[in-house]
């Protein structure tokens, strides 16, 4: 379990922080938040600090979307189901490839395009909830994603804090590594420039 929560975890970072230094609306937004979250005060963060971080939130979301830290899982059906149609026997494996479909252009308009407002409550109040499924969803769902979103959500706000991210990729020259944990064939190039702010 901590093998596979730290690799999964970092590269859900990994992938947060190049989307964001792709985008510098997104980053401003994220600057935004961060600075009236904390003011002019250098202190610490603390959980609830964390929960007023509603948008960093949307973007890490987003993030695990477009690119889930688990790509594909299996399930093996428990008795005779029938699915769009076709018949599907029991004692069956299903491969579910979340890579896929948080693709589908029927739940996600515009499926590449890296847009974190998909997750504001107005936005998600309708979609089906199984149409986002990095975790996994139903009793086989990841017992740790709370934690993990937690994780992710402290190191992204610790970063952004401090510094503008400037990603030096483009992400038509991405190379995608299918393993069980999502990763980039090549290093990702990224660029960091401190921040200058009051709060800093």
């Amino acid at each position: 379990m901590l093998a596979v929560g730290q690799d999964t975890t970092g590269w859900a970072i990994t992938w947060a922080t190049y989307l964001v230094g792709l985008d510098t609306q997104v980053q401003e937004r994220i600057h935004n938040e961060l600075d009236s979250v904390f003011g002019g005060e250098t202190r610490d963060f603390t959980m609830d600090d964390l929960r007023e971080l509603h948008y960093l939130e949307c973007v890490i979301k987003e993030t695990l979307r477009l690119f889930p830290s688990v790509p594909f899982y299996s399930r093996n059906t428990e008795e005779t189901e029938f699915l769009m149609g076709y018949e599907v026997p029991a004692s069956c494996t299903l491969v579910i490839v979340p890579y896929v479909s948080h693709r589908d252009p029927r739940n996600w308009p515009n499926p590449e395009v890296f847009n974190p407002d998909r997750f504001l409550p107005e936005n998600s109040r309708h979609r089906h909830p199984y149409a986002y499924i990095p975790f996994s969803a139903g009793p086989r769902n990841c017992i740790g994603q709370k934690f993990a979103l937690l994780e992710e959500k402290a190191v992204l706000a610790s970063l952004f804090r401090h510094y503008k991210v400037i990603s030096l990729t483009p992400r038509d020259k991405l190379r995608i590594l299918p393993a069980m944990v999502l990763k980039s064939q090549h290093p990702l190039g990224v660029k960091l420039e401190k921040r200058k702010t009051n709060s800093l």
